[in-house]
C-alpha cells in the first residue's frame, strides 16, 4: 500500500487521486470541527465552498444550521463559526449543518474528484481514520488544505501522525511512502508525536489563531486520538462512517 501527500488543495489533480482513498486534512480548524460535531451527534454536514452556496442551501432547507468562517471569523448571519468548541451536542445533536470555510471545505470537495473515497481526518481521530483507510485496501493520498494555496505545517504534521498510525496498524510491512513529500510528513509526525500542540504553535496559521485569542481551539485540535469515529464525504454530504 502506497501513501502519498498533496500539500495544498490547489495542487489536486483528478488523475493523481484515481481510485485512491483520500484523507482530507484542515486541522485548524475545519476537519477538527467536523469530527467534533459528528462526535456530538450531528446528523450530517454539507460542505460548500462559498457563502452564497451556503445561503442558497438554507433557503431550500430552512431546518439546517449555518456554520463557517472567513478569515477565521464568524460569517455575519451564520449560527456558528468554525470553532470545534461551538459544536456541542446541545447545538448540533441530530441537526444538519451546512459548513463553509476558507480552506477546508474547498479541499474536501476537490478531494472527491477522482478519488475512491474521502475520509475526514484530524489529530482527534488519527487512529480511527488510519484504521478505516487501511481497511479499504486502496492506496492512500493525504489532501492537506493548506492556507490560501500555501503549505501548512499543521496539516502536514497531522498527515505524518496518521501515517505513523497506519504503520503501527499494518505491522510495518505494507505501508510505503510514495514520494519525498510523504517521507517529510512522516518525519514531521515523528518529531511532533509527543507534543502535537507545539506543531500548531509553530505554524503560521496557529500563531494567527493564538493572536486572535483562539488558543483554546488549538489545544482542542491537538488532542490525539480522543475520538474513535470517521466522517466520510459521500454524495455531497458528510456522515459518520464508523
Amino acid at each position: 500500500m502506497r501513501i502519498d501527500l498533496i500539500p495544498t488543495a490547489d495542487e489536486i489533480k483528478k488523475e493523481t487521486l484515481s481510485g485512491q482513498t483520500a484523507i482530507a486534512l484542515d486541522i485548524l480548524r475545519a476537519t477538527s470541527t467536523i469530527v467534533t460535531a459528528m462526535a456530538c451527534g450531528c446528523r450530517e454536514m454539507v460542505p460548500v465552498e462559498t457563502v452564497v452556496e451556503a445561503l442558497s442551501t438554507v433557503q431550500k432547507r430552512p431546518d439546517v444550521i449555518l456554520g463557517g468562517e472567513r478569515e477565521s471569523l464568524l460569517i455575519p448571519g451564520f449560527h456558528l463559526g468554525n470553532s470545534p468548541l461551538e459544536y456541542t451536542r446541545e447545538k448540533v445533536g441530530g441537526k444538519v449543518v451546512v459548513l463553509t470555510t476558507t480552506n477546508g471545505t474547498r479541499a474536501i470537495r476537490r478531494a472527491a474528484v477522482g478519488s475512491g473515497e474521502v475520509l475526514i481526518g484530524s489529530v482527534l481521530n488519527a487512529g480511527a481514520v488510519a484504521r478505516e483507510a487501511l481497511n479499504t485496501g486502496r492506496d492512500i493520498v493525504f489532501i492537506c488544505a493548506g492556507t490560501r494555496g500555501e503549505f501548512s505545517l499543521e496539516d502536514t504534521v497531522a498527515a505524518g501522525l496518521i501515517m505513523m498510525e497506519l504503520y503501527n496498524l499494518s505491522g510495518g510491512n505494507t505501508v510505503l511512502p510514495g514520494s519525498d513529500l510523504a517521507v517529510a510528513a512522516w518525519r514531521l509526525g515523528e518529531f511532533y508525536a509527543h507534543n502535537p500542540l507545539q506543531a500548531l504553535y509553530d505554524s503560521l496559521h496557529g500563531q494567527k489563531l493564538a493572536g486572535m485569542g483562539l488558543a483554546a481551539d488549538m489545544e482542542w485540535c491537538a488532542r490525539l486520538n480522543c475520538y474513535d469515529l470517521v466522517p466520510a464525504y459521500q454524495r455531497d454530504t458528510i456522515i459518520v462512517k464508523s
